[in-house]
C-alpha cells in the first residue's frame, strides 16, 4: 500500500483507538517544551489541557474520516482558547508553539504504535491533511490572539503595567505618567497572591480576568502588574481600604480561590519600592500561614513579620520550645491552653482529656522549659514562641 492509496477512514479508526493516550502524550510534551505552560498547576493540565487536546484530535479524526477541511464554527473552541491565553498574558509564540509541539508529539506517538506496514503507509497518507489542518488552525488562532491584544482596553492595561513596573522598581516615572495622562501621588501598595492563580471560573473565565475586572472597578486610576502567580496593584490613597477588602472578597468568591492581599501605604512615589517589599512579605506570611481570604497589613501581622526574620530573639523563643520537640502531647496542651485564653476547662475539653491531665501536662512543660505557662509573666513568652515555631515550621 502506498501513501496515495492509504484509506483515510481506516486510519481515522486507528487514530481514534489511541486518542486518549495520544492526547496525554501531546500535553506531556507541551508542558516539558513550552516554558509558559510548564508552570501550570497539575489540576489545570489534567482537567483542561488534556481535555482540549482530545477535542482537537477528535476533530481531526472526524475531518480525516469525512475527507474535508474544518468549518469556521468547528474552530470556535480553539479560537476562544487563544483569546483566553491572550488575556492571561501568555506570549503568542508560546500559544502557537503548542500546536506545533502537540502535532509532533501526536505524530511520534502514533508512529511508535503503528505495528504494520499498512498502518505506517496510512500515517504517511495523512500528512497532507494534517498540514492543511494546521494551516487553517494556526492563522485563525494567531489572528484572534492579536485582535484581543490590540483591543483598546488591553493597551490601557499595558500602559498601566509599564508605569506600575517603573514605580515598583524605583525608576523615574514622571515622563511615562505624563505620556499616559496619569497623575502620580500616594498609593496603597498591594501584593496580591492567590492560592491557585491559574484557576478558571465556571470552567471558562480565567481567574486573572476576574482579578483585572475587579481592580478596574475598584479604581480606574489603579495601576497593576499582574500575572498568573498574582502580582502588584497600586491603588490611589484616596480609595478607602474597605473598598479593596470588598474587591478581594469578590475575587475570591467568583474565582473560587483563596486570595491574600498584603498592603502597605506609600505617602510618596519614592516610598513605593520599600512599601512593596513590606507588602510582599506580609502577603507571603499570610498565605504561608494559611490565613483566609482578606487584606492584611502590618497591624495584623506585625509579630509574625518580626519573628520571620533571623535574630537572637527568634532563636531564643525557638529554644524555649526545644525541650518539647519530642512531646507532641505537651505542644498540643500548650497550644490549647493559649488558644482558649488560659481557660483550663475549655482547653481540656478541646483535647478530650480530663482537666487534671491538662494540669499535669502544663506542669511538665514548666519542668522541661523552666518557664511556667500558668504564670502571667511567662504566658506571653510561650505565645510568642509558638508564633516563631509556626513560622519556622512553614519555612517562612
Amino acid at each position: 500500500m502506498t501513501a496515495a492509496s492509504a484509506d483515510p477512514a481506516r486510519f481515522a479508526e486507528f487514530l481514534a483507538t489511541h486518542l486518549p493516550e495520544a492526547a496525554r502524550e501531546m500535553v506531556a510534551v507541551i508542558v516539558r517544551s513550552v516554558p509558559d505552560y510548564e508552570q501550570l498547576p497539575r489540576e489545570l493540565v489534567e482537567q483542561d489541557l488534556i481535555h482540549r487536546a482530545e477535542d482537537n484530535l477528535r476533530l481531526f479524526v472526524r475531518l480525516l474520516g469525512e475527507g474535508r477541511e474544518p468549518r469556521a464554527d468547528e474552530l470556535d473552541g480553539m479560537i476562544d482558547i487563544a483569546v483566553r491565553r491572550a488575556r492571561e498574558g501568555i506570549p503568542l509564540d508560546a500559544v502557537l508553539a503548542v500546536y506545533h509541539q502537540g502535532a509532533l508529539a501526536a505524530w511520534n506517538f502514533l508512529v511508535a504504535h503503528a505495528n504494520t506496514a499498512a498502518e505506517r503507509e496510512e500515517l504517511l497518507g495523512a500528512v497532507p491533511q494534517l498540514l492543511r489542518y494546521l494551516g487553517l488552525v494556526i492563522p485563525g488562532v494567531a489572528g484572534s490572539y492579536l485582535r484581543e491584544r490590540q483591543d483598546l482596553h488591553w493597551e490601557q492595561r499595558e500602559a498601566k503595567r509599564a508605569l506600575a513596573q517603573a514605580l515598583l522598581q524605583g525608576k523615574p516615572a514622571e515622563l511615562l505618567a505624563a505620556r499616559f495622562g496619569i497623575a502620580l501621588g500616594g498609593y496603597h501598595v498591594v501584593a496580591l497572591r492567590t492560592a491557585d492563580a491559574a484557576a478558571t471560573v465556571d470552567g471558562v473565565r480565567p481567574a486573572m480576568r476576574v482579578i483585572h475586572g475587579e481592580i478596574d472597578a475598584l479604581s480606574p486610576l489603579a495601576l497593576t502588574m499582574l500575572d498568573r502567580a498574582g502580582g502588584w496593584v497600586l491603588v490611589p490613597v484616596s480609595e478607602p481600604v474597605a473598598r479593596l477588602e470588598a474587591a478581594v472578597a469578590r475575587i475570591a468568591a467568583v474565582a473560587g480561590v483563596r486570595v491574600i492581599a498584603g498592603t502597605a501605604t506609600a505617602a510618596t512615589v519614592s516610598e513605593i519600592p520599600v512599601r512593596a517589599e513590606e507588602a510582599g512579605e506580609i502577603a507571603r506570611l499570610a498565605l504561608g500561614l494559611g490565613r483566609p481570604t482578606g487584606v492584611y497589613g502590618m497591624a495584623e501581622l506585625a509579630l509574625q513579620y518580626q519573628f520571620a526574620r533571623p535574630g537572637p530573639a527568634r532563636a531564643w523563643l525557638l529554644g524555649l520550645l526545644a525541650p518539647l520537640a519530642e512531646h507532641q502531647h505537651l505542644m498540643d496542651a500548650l497550644r490549647a491552653y493559649l488558644v482558649h485564653d488560659h481557660n483550663r476547662v475549655a482547653a481540656a475539653e478541646s483535647l478530650v482529656v480530663h482537666r487534671n491531665t491538662l494540669n499535669y501536662r502544663l506542669t511538665r512543660i514548666a519542668a522541661l522549659t523552666g518557664y511556667d505557662p500558668g504564670r502571667s509573666e511567662h504566658t506571653p513568652l510561650f505565645a510568642a514562641a509558638l508564633t516563631a515555631f509556626d513560622l519556622s515550621a512553614a519555612d517562612l
